[in-house]
């Protein structure tokens, strides 16, 4: 069930402290952050805000529509939560990119040496998502090994590799756990490995391998300048998964992530129109545009 009050979690990444507010945001513990007519204490005010307000979109539906959230501001290294944005979601095809970080990881400590068909893997299932090349990266490396490697690596909380070891889209991740994906490979990873990733991220095509619209949450048209972008998709049981992750903001400073959980039966079409709704209402609140 989704509470029905907004839950607003502020942290520094790899900080084990954690400042909880309800509903307004604690006071941050920078005193660069102290003035309230300071602009970046007024931006992170604004997206705790925002962060509220997509929660309530969940409260609104009695439980129906979950959302994980979680958006961290690189610059401060502030982290706003949702009320879920430590639980776990079904991945779909987000863990293509956990996957695809531990194994540039592992080619750069040697313990790995990449083929040019595997580059191309890598890059075809970040822009379009493709399962095939995914399938092939899987099994090549380890499989679940891949993210409980990167659990590790990147400290990661709430990740959990799928029961069933073959279906890699049933990897349990959080948005929280998600933006600290995203903040080790941009830390972490050696330059040209970043570079791989954002420029397979940034140039995510419209239109999935399966033929599947890709083009909502942060991907939607028209997209905000510099966006670079890992969705997700998949049905399972009687509940659709809809995911949109990413970067944006000059300099990479926002990350975002926004996981939704909803009835089947709902359809894709209203699903992609309500994780565009969050994520509009995120990246507004960072006066981002297109």
């Amino acid at each position: 069930m989704v509470p029905i009050s907004a839950l607003v979690v502020l942290a520094a990444i790899g900080s084990s402290a954690l400042i909880v507010e309800r509903p307004v945001v604690a006071q941050p513990e920078f005193s660069t952050l102290a003035s309230e007519n300071d602009p970046v204490s007024t931006t992170i005010t604004t997206t705790a805000s925002a962060v509220a307000a997509v929660d309530s979109m969940s409260a609104a539906t009695g439980g129906a529509l979950n959302l994980g959230v979680a958006v961290l501001d690189r610059q401060t290294g502030q982290l706003n939560l949702g009320a879920l944005g430590a639980t776990p979601f079904y991945s779909a095809s987000v863990v293509k990119l956990f996957t695809v970080v531990d194994i540039l990881h592992r080619a750069e400590t040697g313990r790995a040496t990449l083929s040019s068909a595997q580059v191309n893997n890598i890059q075809r299932a970040l822009t379009v998502s493709d399962d095939n090349a995914m399938n092939a990266l899987w099994e090549q490396f380890g499989g679940s090994s891949t993210v409980t490697e990167l659990v590790g690596l990147a400290n990661l909380q709430d990740t959990q590799p799928p029961v069933t070891p073959g279906e890699w889209g049933e990897t349990k991740v959080s948005a929280r756990d998600v933006v600290a994906m995203y903040q080790y490979m941009l830390t972490s990873l050696n330059p040209g490995d970043q570079q791989l990733v954002l420029s397979a991220l940034s140039s995510a095509q419209n239109t999935g391998a399966d033929g599947f619209d890709q083009a909502f949450g942060l991907l939607q048209s028209p997209r905000l300048s510099g966006v670079a972008a890992k969705q997700g998709w998949m049905l399972d049981g009687g509940s659709e998964y809809l995911h949109s992750t990413g970067i944006v903001g000059s300099g990479n400073r926002f990350l975002i992530a926004v996981l939704s959980k909803r009835p089947a039966s709902n359809g894709y079409d209203v699903g992609r129109a309500d994780v565009s709704t969050a994520v509009g209402r995120l990246t507004g609140s960072l006066g981002l545009t297109s």
